[in-house]
Order: structure tokens, then sequence, then C-alpha cells
């Protein structure tokens, strides 16, 4: 059984923008070792929406949850 309950994580800024701004966004995780303007941007575009946020993981372990090789300061989990 799928244990994500059929989430897909999705790593980047990029994606995370477009996944918030149409409504597709489930959860976001913000890497805790982000830096401090980046921080303030994405918890920016997040003000006021009815999404899960989590800043508990540091880059490299978002990379591992997202499946990517390289250390990402924010992934966004969506349906499908």
């Amino acid at each position: 059984m799928d244990k994500t309950g059929g989430r897909k994580p999705v790593a980047g800024y990029n994606q995370f923008l477009k996944l918030v701004r149409r409504g597709k966004a489930l959860k976001v995780y913000l890497a805790a070792d982000a830096d401090g303007f980046f921080i303030r941007s994405v918890k920016a575009e997040l003000q006021g929406k009815d999404i899960e946020f989590d800043e508990s993981h540091t880059s490299k372990q978002l990379a591992e949850m997202a499946g990517v090789e390289v250390p990402t300061a924010v992934i966004t989990e969506t349906c499908g």
C-alpha cells in the first residue's frame, strides 16, 4: 500500500509556485537550512492559503524525499 496516500513530491521553487498558484499543492516542505530571503518568499506565497507546511528537514533530506540527487530548498506534495 502507498504510504503517501497517492501524494507525489515535486522539487524546485518554480514547481512550488505553479502548484500553489493553481491550487494543487497539498503540503510544502521548506528546508530549515535555506537562505532567509528564500524562506520569506516561500512563506509569503503560502500566506492565507490552507496548505500544510513543514520546515523540519534539511535540504539534503528534502532531496532524498523527492528522489533527486542535489539538495533542494523546497518540495511540494501534489496528488498524482
